[in-house]
């Protein structure tokens, strides 16, 4: 019984760091793939979307989701960009 939690404790100790480091590559992957994400802005409006959103039927100005949160742009809560 013994030997086996030890195992167990041992293959953990050993899967763990390693889970945590492609965890860790992987969120920074997906921060850089966000800057050059293309979205959707209006002229009146203080959302961005994704192309093709019901709230972009009258105007929609191209951008990037970077510069979108950088000028004060909040994500739409029916797209989800």
């Amino acid at each position: 019984m013994r030997t086996r939690i030890l195992y167990l404790f041992l293959v953990f100790g050993l899967l763990l760091p390693a889970a945590s480091d492609v965890q860790g590559r992987a969120a920074a992957y997906t921060v850089a793939e966000q800057k050059d994400v293309t979205v959707y802005i209006t002229k009146t409006g203080e959302k961005y979307h994704k192309a093709g959103c019901r709230y972009l039927s009258k105007s929609q100005i191209k951008t990037t989701k970077k510069e979108a949160v950088k000028n004060g742009y909040g994500a739409c809560k029916v797209c989800k960009p």
